[in-house]
């Protein structure tokens, strides 16, 4: 038996006891796959419609994602399988990939709904059926502005969470977590912005006619800076969708909750961090609807997304996994060795 069949047979009955090694390449398939069908729709929709793609931005993402992601490929090849140097490299090149996939979706999804009307009006319905008073929030946290900028700081950690706790994962060798997190983060963007096309909204900040000098005490982070992008996008003086927009476009369902959930769960997986990343993200789900400018709707409907997603990435990781060891692995163990 040749060395690299063993390994190949060492891999095999690692991935049949449930080791976590080989779990490796079927998760960055899987995600390279999730994030190939987002760019293909985008650049569809770019040239089927007027909007406009400077071809500058997407070639340098692409090219910061492919040298990690030759990193991560040369790291899972079997002669020199070192799967947490693979799991960084790729948790690096996710960073360019997903940024590629959907850094422009919101503006192709305001343009998309164009002709939907906004759904604020049901969406604060439903708040008033949860006894959920925005205004009155608002008003509260304008006599606390002490707790409000506390609030503020962490809405706002979001983006660190969002890139240490992969790396945390990868380097600490939770791949099956790593794996299951990153799907689900894909999965629950995709999500977040499919209902957004159906069903675009404002957010309350705008639906409510709020201005800065009603609560001048506290300065809310999204307030209504996503307005102009949106309106702009509908009405068609914006087409050119390589723009940085301020802040994200999407309200229903809120994505900062859904992250919040994906975060706290990514976080149980490491034992000495569950406890301090549920609280911290528990506070976040408690800071969106004031600082994301969100109906209490669009946080429990992001919440119970991200609860969905990582249901579902789990089983869409078996199934990845199985279909590799049965089309790659097991039929190369048992081909017969070259004369």
């Amino acid at each position: 038996m040749t060395s690299a069949t063993k390994a190949l047979s060492h891999l095999a009955h690692k991935a049949e006891k449930g080791g976590q090694a080989h779990e490796i390449i079927p998760g960055m398939l899987l995600c390279a796959f999730l994030c190939f069908c987002v760019i293909a729709f985008k650049l569809t929709v770019v040239v089927a419609t007027p909007l406009e793609l400077q071809a500058g931005p997407q070639i340098a993402l692409l090219g910061l994602g492919l040298i990690p992601a030759i990193g991560a490929m040369f790291y899972s090849r079997l002669a020199r399988h070192r799967p947490r140097m693979a799991s960084l490299y790729f948790t690096v090149a996710l960073v360019p990939f997903s940024a590629l996939a959907f850094g422009d979706l919101g503006h192709v999804v305001s343009y998309l709904s164009r002709s939907q009307p906004f759904w604020d009006d049901l969406l604060a319905r439903g708040d008033k059926a949860l006894g959920f008073d925005w205004v009155a929030m608002l008003q509260w946290a304008n006599d606390h502005p002490v707790v409000t900028a506390l609030a503020y700081g962490i809405y706002m950690s979001a983006g660190f969470q969002s890139i240490m706790a992969p790396i945390l994962l990868a380097g600490l060798g939770r791949y099956r977590a790593l794996q299951v997190s990153t799907v689900a983060l894909l999965l629950t963007l995709i999500v977040t912005y499919g209902i957004a096309w159906v069903l675009p909204a404002l957010g309350t900040y705008e639906f409510y006619g709020i201005d800065p000098s009603q609560h001048p005490n506290i300065a809310v982070r999204v307030a209504s800076l996503h307005v102009p992008e949106i309106m702009g996008m509908r009405d068609g003086s914006i087409l050119n969708i390589s723009r940085l927009a301020p802040t994200g476009l999407i309200t229903f369902p809120s994505f900062h909750a859904a992250n919040a959930v994906l975060l706290a769960w990514a976080l149980w997986q490491v034992p000495y961090l569950r406890y301090p990343g549920l609280v911290l993200n528990g506070l976040m789900l408690l800071a969106t609807p004031l600082h994301g400018s969100h109906f209490l709707v669009d946080v429990m409907a992001g919440a119970l997304n991200a609860g969905m997603a990582i249901a579902a990435a789990s089983i869409l990781l078996k199934a990845a996994q199985r279909l590799w060891h049965q089309s790659v692995l097991i039929p190369h163990i048992h081909r017969p060795a070259e004369i």
